[in-house]
């Protein structure tokens, strides 16, 4: 088998890939912009090649993507479309392609960006009547942000899990006051808490607070900054953005690495798009607990969650289906 061509389909936004057997790879949510740029960078050097040679193929796109000046997440979308492609091939969905260790993901949650107390203790009380397992602030004012953690654990009771975002927003001190604020209602995480990603306050912050401090935005595509992160224990958690760091190989990598010295590693999404690929590297890895769930992709058959718990699809590949019109 050998890869043909890539295409781009600007109504649906999907990323396609061709092998000479008439599989296909899918990459959903790729603006049209960037899918150009794409197609012009990693094609040449994706065409005539077998796609079981996924890794060099993924360090060749990486290479073509940096020469065109390209973010991480460009030739992230061009991994995905490979990795559906070659778990189509195989028959299998692509969590079990990749090694496979559940089928039922764990969800919490994510609020809106809003100082407004009513919204998120709403927003808290729908996630915990739906059965989410969590809901996550979204902090976006030091000043506001403690009474609002308190204002939801009184709504929701103890048993259920707040987790706070910092977005990147703040400075170290501004974050101790709210990772404060969250051990006094027993929050559950405060992931990316701090606005300039430097790893020696990410430290400071970790040592200071008894619950887990997560980040992993300040390593952009270097994973080499993700390692040295848990190997010094700069951060309690590491979390990635499958696109951020260049596509589902990476995240592999990164979480079999947090794996082998015995640490979490949370698979992250920041778009509805991206929620397919982040579900299936939390299918296969054993090593994170929660992926957090906002808006649901448009124009495609719904995911199904139940109970705190997103489904994965049982069709090969990332198991995408357009709404009304099924795979091709």
């Amino acid at each position: 088998m050998q890869l043909t061509r890539m295409t781009y389909a600007e109504d649906d936004g999907l990323l396609r890939l061709y092998a000479d057997d008439g599989t296909e790879g899918w990459a959903p949510g790729v603006p049209s912009p960037l899918a150009e740029a794409l197609i012009d960078a990693c094609q040449p050097v994706l065409v005539g090649q077998s796609p079981w040679e996924r890794d060099r193929l993924w360090q060749a796109c990486r290479a073509a993507g940096q020469r065109a000046e390209l973010a991480p997440a460009a030739w992230g979308h061009v991994d995905i479309a490979l990795w559906d492609l070659l778990a189509r091939a195989q028959g299998l969905p692509l969590f079990r392609a990749m090694g496979g260790f559940r089928d039922r993901i764990p969800i919490y949650r994510v609020g809106s960006e809003t100082r407004d107390a009513d919204v998120v203790v709403a927003e808290a009380e729908a996630a915990r009547a739906e059965g989410a397992l969590g809901y996550g602030l979204q902090a976006v004012c030091a000043e506001a942000t403690p009474d609002l953690l308190r204002a939801i654990r009184s709504e929701v009771g103890a048993d259920f899990r707040i987790l706070c975002d910092g977005g990147q927003r703040f400075d170290l001190e501004d974050a101790l006051r709210i990772g404060r604020a969250l051990e006094a209602i027993d929050g559950h995480w405060f992931a990316e808490p701090l606005r300039d990603g430097d790893v020696g306050r990410l430290q400071k912050l970790s040592d200071a607070l008894s619950l887990p401090v997560v980040a992993g935005a300040f390593m952009g595509d270097s994973m080499p900054s993700g390692t040295r992160a848990l190997s010094t224990r700069a951060v309690d958690r590491l979390r990635v953005n499958a696109l951020d760091v260049g596509g589902l190989t990476a995240a592999l990598k990164l979480a079999r690495g947090a794996e082998a010295l015995q640490m979490n590693c949370e698979i992250h999404s920041r778009s509805p798009y991206g929620l397919y690929a982040s579900a299936h590297v939390m299918g296969a890895v054993r090593n994170a607990e929660l992926l957090a769930v906002g808006a649901l992709p448009d124009g495609f058959e719904p995911l199904t969650l139940s109970e705190g718990y997103l489904q994965l699809p049982a069709e090969p590949g990332l198991g995408l289906r357009l709404a009304g019109g099924g795979r091709a």
